[in-house]
C-alpha cells in the first residue's frame, strides 16, 4: 500500500510502507529563511536571537519599509532582503496586494481578495525557491507563509536536503503529508492565536473545557490587539524547541487537524475561531548527495500519485 493519498475533498492516511527518508544535509546553522517576510516582525524576532536572516517578500511597499527598518542589520550582513516572488518558474508575474490586510496578498487573486477586501495588482520579478537554496544553502529554520506557493517550496527541498526546523500554514493536509514524504517524523500543529497566551490549552471533549477555551481565546485576542506583546498579530511566532507542546507523530497531528477540518468540534484541542501552522523537526543524520537524488525520485513518484 502506498503512503498517503489525497483525493478530492477526502483525505486519508493509510500509512503502510514508509518511503526511505530524505535526511537532513549540512545546513547553514545560523541562517533562517523568512519566506513571506510581510512587515518584518518575524525577521526581527529571528535577528534578536542571533540568527542571520534571508527575508523574501514580493510586495514592493513592504520591501521598502523593511529596508528602512533593518538598514543597520542589512549593512552588517546580518540580514538580506530578496525582493522577489516565489514561483515554479522565473520571470514576472501579477501579484495582488491586499490594501486592507497585507498578509492576504498573493499571486492568486481570489486569495488576496478574500472577505471582499480591496486589492490591486502589480507586476513583480519571480524566482524559484531552488534558486535561493543554491545561493544561500539549506537554512536552520524555514518559515513558509507565501499564500499559495508553499507546495512549490516544499517540493524544492527534495534536491537540497532538509532544514532542521520548518513551519508552514496548516491550510491543507497536503502540506503535512509533503513534510512526511520529505522525511520529517516529528510534528506539531501550533495555534497562531496563542503565542502570547498564559492560559492552558483546553481540549474540546466536554462542555466546560470548550467554554473555557472560548473565553481564553477571546481574552487572548483582546490582549493581542490592545497591548504590546512579544509576538504581534500576524506573526508566525516561536519556532523549533520554543514552540509549545510536545512533538507528535504525523498520525497524531493529522487526526487532530482533521477533526477541525471536517467540523468535529467536540474532539481534539483545535479551535474553529483560530488558525494554525504545521511545524516539523528533522532528526536524521546527513547522507550523501547521490542517495538524496535516488530518494527524491521515489518521493516524486509518490507525490505525483496524489494528483
Amino acid at each position: 500500500m502506498n503512503p498517503t493519498l489525497v483525493r478530492g475533498s477526502r483525505e486519508v492516511l493509510p500509512f503502510g510502507r514508509q518511503p526511505e527518508r530524505l535526511q537532513q544535509t549540512t545546513s547553514v546553522s545560523r541562517t533562517i529563511f523568512d519566506v513571506g517576510m510581510n512587515n518584518g516582525d518575524d525577521s526581527a524576532h529571528y535577528l534578536s536571537k542571533g540568527f542571520r536572516v534571508i527575508a523574501i517578500e514580493a510586495n514592493p511597499l513592504l520591501v521598502q519599509r523593511a529596508r528602512l527598518r533593518f538598514q543597520q542589520e542589512i549593512r552588517s550582513g546580518q540580514m538580506v532582503i530578496e525582493p522577489f516572488g516565489i514561483c515554479d518558474h522565473p520571470g514576472t508575474a501579477t501579484f495582488w496586494i491586499n490594501e486592507e490586510r497585507d498578509v492576504f496578498s498573493s499571486f492568486h487573486r481570489t486569495r488576496a481578495h478574500r472577505g471582499g477586501t480591496r486589492c490591486r495588482s502589480v507586476e513583480v520579478e519571480c524566482v524559484t525557491f531552488g534558486t535561493l537554496l543554491k545561493k544561500y544553502g539549506v537554512p536552520y529554520y524555514l518559515k513558509l507563509d507565501v499564500e499559495g506557493e508553499e507546495a512549490h517550496c516544499l517540493k524544492s527541498l527534495q534536491s537540497f536536503g532538509l532544514p532542521k526546523y520548518i513551519s508552514v500554514e496548516a491550510e491543507s493536509l497536503a502540506y503535512l503529508l509533503l513534510l512526511w514524504q520529505l522525511g520529517y517524523r516529528q510534528f506539531k500543529v501550533v495555534d497562531q492565536m496563542r503565542h502570547n497566551s498564559q492560559f492552558p490549552d483546553f481540549k474540546n471533549d466536554n462542555a466546560f473545557s470548550r467554554l473555557a477555551k472560548r473565553v481564553c481565546s477571546y481574552t487572548d485576542r483582546f490582549k493581542n490587539r490592545a497591548f504590546r506583546v512579544q509576538f504581534p498579530r500576524g506573526c508566525s511566532g516561536p519556532f523549533g524547541e520554543d514552540t509549545t507542546g510536545s512533538w507528535q507523530t504525523v498520525e497524531e497531528v493529522a487526526y487532530n487537524w482533521l477533526h477541525l477540518h471536517f467540523g468535529h468540534h467536540h474532539r481534539g484541542n483545535l479551535s474553529v475561531t483560530s488558525w494554525y501552522d504545521f511545524h516539523a523537526k528533522a532528526t536524521c543524520a546527513s547522507i550523501e548527495t547521490d542517495r538524496n537524488r535516488n530518494v527524491c525520485r521515489e518521493v516524486n513518484s509518490l507525490t505525483s500519485s496524489t494528483g
